[in-house]
């Protein structure tokens, strides 16, 4: 078993894109049980007294966060997708959030660019970040790829992640997420949990 020799009061699990709209869509969240790992993870991390937050697209009617060039989200514009109280913008089923959560909402794939969460960190003192989320070779990916460069440490529950395939999963794993990020299973995490 991984020991991570967290410190609870500088600790935050990132729950990111557990939205219906997003769970529902990809196939590799429902194969590997992310949405029941994940609330496994949060509700240990509640009882520890560590930081929970949820990073989720929202958008104003109309989309006005969104430019027209951007490739990516003016296609969620034109469908009217993940507008703020929607029912693909709400989380999945038992993952929250409760009382005490902290809930960020962005208007791109990663969770720091155009959001207070890196306010929320540094007023918390929070020097370490537990990433799950879907996708993996997106939101996850991305948020890491800023806040290693922040100088936060990372810590990646694999089995909480999914990708667009399992082949961009691994990939990303593999070659990106495994280098900047301790990469540990949710069971052990838990684990480490006082």
């Amino acid at each position: 078993m991984t020991g991570l020799g967290l410190n609870q009061a500088k600790t935050a699990v990132l729950a990111m894109d557990f939205q219906q709209g997003i769970i529902s869509t990809i196939v590799t969240a429902q194969e590997r049980n992310v949405v029941r790992k994940a609330q496994k993870v949060l509700n240990g991390a509640r009882r520890a007294g560590v930081t929970v937050i949820h990073t989720g697209l929202h958008f104003r009617e109309g989309h006005p966060e969104v430019n027209s060039c951007n490739r990516l989200f003016s296609g969620m514009k034109q469908l009217g997708l993940f507008l703020a109280g929607s029912d693909e913008a709400i989380l999945a089923k038992g993952l929250g959030p409760k009382k005490g959560d902290i809930v960020v909402s962005r208007p791109r794939v990663n969770a720091f660019y155009n959001t207070d969460l890196e306010t929320i960190l540094r007023s918390k003192g929070v020097d370490t970040l537990v990433l799950m989320g879907v996708t993996t070779n997106w939101v996850v990916e991305a948020t890491a790829r800023y806040a290693a460069d922040a100088d936060y440490r990372l810590i990646l529950l694999e089995d909480c992640c999914a990708g667009m395939s399992a082949e961009a999963h691994e990939f990303s794993i593999a070659n990106i997420l495994g280098i900047i990020a301790e990469v540990v299973t949710s069971e052990e995490f838990l684990a480490n949990l006082k």
